[in-house]
């Protein structure tokens, strides 16, 4: 038996010395390749669509924590927000997914669920609803269960994460309701066509509805990760509203704790 706990921690060694081995020769292949087409590029911010070259942009760098080698940010001189790195900007959605789920087969988030369930009740919700948490996390996050437990209407859409139950779903298609409200935490830094996700809302909520996302990434904060692409700083939020028919109603910033609640027009 010893032998054998022997010989599977030492695959296991392997098989993550391959894995690092292996992302390590993608992220440099993609970082040298970056280098040198990003000085002539067009970039544009994924919020107001404000379009100029890497020299017209103020840059933030920084190093990914999970192996993803650089992150080159940029700060859009238009609407204040930072986005990037370009080279995760441009993955299909299939990778993105793929690497989502590798991430999150050896890595759990730490117990948000406090926070979650506090912008929840930024909705002041009701016992009708219903209410989608979206990106509601894998098996760490008790939020969808506890909140239904107190009589609301509340469902969760994660599409990435290892989670179960009859109340999440893991695909939009399976998304079909008209809801009273939608929220998050620790999800809006993650996307990487805002526009495109804030139109998605704007079709999942009923009229006058209201939508919460809450994330310490309303400053420049948890910048080393290839994960977060989006930092909806200074004007942005409001911003992005205006393009996707939202208006802020609320911000509410409390140590780390950043909510911010549009109202669906």
């Amino acid at each position: 038996m010893d032998e054998f706990a022997e010989r599977l921690a030492k695959l296991e060694r392997q098989v993550s010395l391959l894995d690092r081995h292996l992302s390590a020769g993608l992220w440099n292949v993609l970082d040298a390749t970056y280098r040198s087409s990003l000085p002539t590029r067009d970039i544009k911010c994924i919020v107001c669509e404000h379009t100029d070259k890497r020299s017209g942009y103020a840059i933030k760098t920084d190093r990914c924590i999970f192996g993803g080698g650089e992150l080159e940010r940029y700060v859009c001189p238009s609407c204040d927000c930072i986005f990037g790195p370009m080279k995760y900007l441009d993955l299909d959605e299939q990778f993105v997914d793929l690497d989502y789920r590798k991430l999150y087969a050896s890595y759990s988030e730490s117990d948000s669920s406090e926070n979650e369930q506090r912008t929840f009740r930024s909705l002041d919700p009701h016992k009708l609803g219903p209410y989608l948490d979206w990106g509601c996390g894998g098996e760490w996050s008790p939020t969808v269960a506890k909140l239904r437990a107190e009589g609301f209407d509340v469902w969760g859409f994660e599409p990435s994460a290892e989670t179960s139950g009859q109340f999440v779903v893991h695909t939009r298609e399976a998304i079909s309701a008209k809801f009273a409200g939608i929220f998050s935490n620790n999800v809006i830094e993650h996307f990487r066509d805002p526009i495109a996700q804030f139109a998605e809302f704007h079709g999942h909520l009923q009229p006058g509805a209201k939508m919460a996302h809450s994330s310490p990434c309303y400053e420049y904060s948890y910048a080393f990760t290839r994960f977060h692409t989006l930092f909806l700083l200074g004007r942005s939020a409001e911003k992005l509203g205006e393009l996707t028919g939202f208006a802020v109603v609320d911000r509410v910033k409390d140590g780390e704790y950043i909510n911010v609640v549009w109202q669906r027009n």
